[in-house]
C-alpha cells in the first residue's frame, strides 16, 4: 500500500508551453489546457489501471441503484458503504469516503493522487447535483436528499451525474498541474494582474472543463440504457473501467478539437 504522486510538472517542452501561454498576456484556455494535458497525458492515459480512481466511480455508478433499490439499507451495505437506515447526503458522502478509504487499505497496489482527484471528483459531483435538484421550495431533508440520488439511477439523470463527475476529473486534473504555475503569474506586470483575473481564470478553466465533457451526458445515458437496462446486467468495477476508458478517449478528441488540432 502506497501513494503515488503524479509527479512534478515534467520538464518538457510541453509543460514549458503551459507557462509560456500563462505568461502571455492573450490567455486563450482551450490552448492552455490541452498544453497541460499534452504535458500530462500519461496519467490520464493510465487512470482506469488506477484501481483507486475505478473505485471512485464505480461506487458513484452504483450508489444511486442501491439508494432507489427496494431493500436500500442492504443494497448500502453491500457497497461496503455503512450509513443508517434514514442516512441522508452527509452521511451517504462519509460512508462514500470511509468505503473508498477501506478500499485503499486492503489494496496491495500503491494509489496515484489521480486516485484522490476521482474520489473528490465522484463526491463534489454527487453533493453538487443533489443541492442543485433538490426542493427549491423548503430545505431538503434525509429523505428528499435520498430521492434525489435515487433519481441518479435513471438513464437521463446518471448522463449528467457522469457529466459531472468527468467535468470534476478534467478539472481537477488541469488544475493539479497549474497550480503549480497560476501562483508564479499573480501579480502585477504579470498575467493574472490580480486575485479577481485568477478568479476569472479558474471560471474560465471550470467552463471548458464542462463544456468539453459535454459529449459524455449523452453517451453514459446510452451506455446505462443497454447495460442495466436492456440486457439486465449488475454493473462491475470492470463495466465501469470500460466506461471510463471510453470517456477518456472522447475526451481526449475533443481537447484536440476543442485547440484546433484536429477539424471540426
Amino acid at each position: 500500500m502506497g501513494h503515488i504522486r503524479l509527479g512534478k510538472p515534467p520538464a518538457t517542452r510541453n509543460w514549458r508551453e503551459v507557462v509560456e501561454l500563462l505568461g502571455a498576456r492573450r490567455l486563450v484556455i482551450a490552448d492552455i489546457a490541452a498544453a497541460v494535458e499534452r504535458s500530462a497525458d500519461r496519467s490520464l492515459s493510465t487512470a482506469v489501471q488506477d484501481p483507486g480512481f475505478v473505485e471512485s466511480f464505480w461506487l458513484l455508478l452504483k450508489l444511486p441503484q442501491a439508494v432507489a433499490a427496494e431493500d436500500r439499507e442492504a443494497a448500502v451495505q453491500a457497497l461496503g458503504i455503512h450509513v443508517p437506515a434514514d442516512a441522508g447526503l452527509a452521511d451517504l458522502i462519509a460512508g462514500f469516503e470511509a468505503a473508498f478509504e477501506r478500499f485503499r487499505q486492503r489494496s496491495v497496489v500503491g494509489f496515484s493522487d489521480f486516485a484522490f482527484i476521482a474520489r473528490d471528483a465522484a463526491i463534489s459531483a454527487l453533493a453538487g447535483l443533489v443541492r442543485d435538484r433538490g426542493p427549491s421550495l423548503w430545505v431538503s431533508g434525509a429523505e428528499d436528499e435520498r430521492a434525489t440520488i435515487a433519481s441518479f439511477a435513471s438513464t437521463t439523470r446518471f448522463g449528467e451525474l457522469a457529466q459531472a463527475f468527468f467535468t470534476n476529473v478534467l478539472r481537477g486534473h488541469i488544475r493539479y498541474f497549474l497550480d503549480r504555475e497560476v501562483p508564479r503569474q499573480l501579480g502585477v506586470g504579470h498575467a493574472l494582474a490580480s486575485v479577481a483575473d485568477a478568479e476569472y481564470f479558474d471560471e474560465a478553466v471550470r467552463r471548458h472543463c464542462r463544456e468539453t465533457t459535454i459529449i459524455m451526458r449523452a453517451f453514459a445515458r446510452d451506455w446505462l440504457g443497454k447495460y442495466r437496462f436492456h440486457l439486465d446486467k449488475e454493473l462491475t468495477r470492470e463495466d465501469a473501467a470500460a466506461l471510463a476508458a471510453y470517456a477518456f478517449t472522447k475526451i481526449r478528441l475533443e481537447l484536440n478539437r476543442r485547440s484546433g488540432r484536429l477539424a471540426a
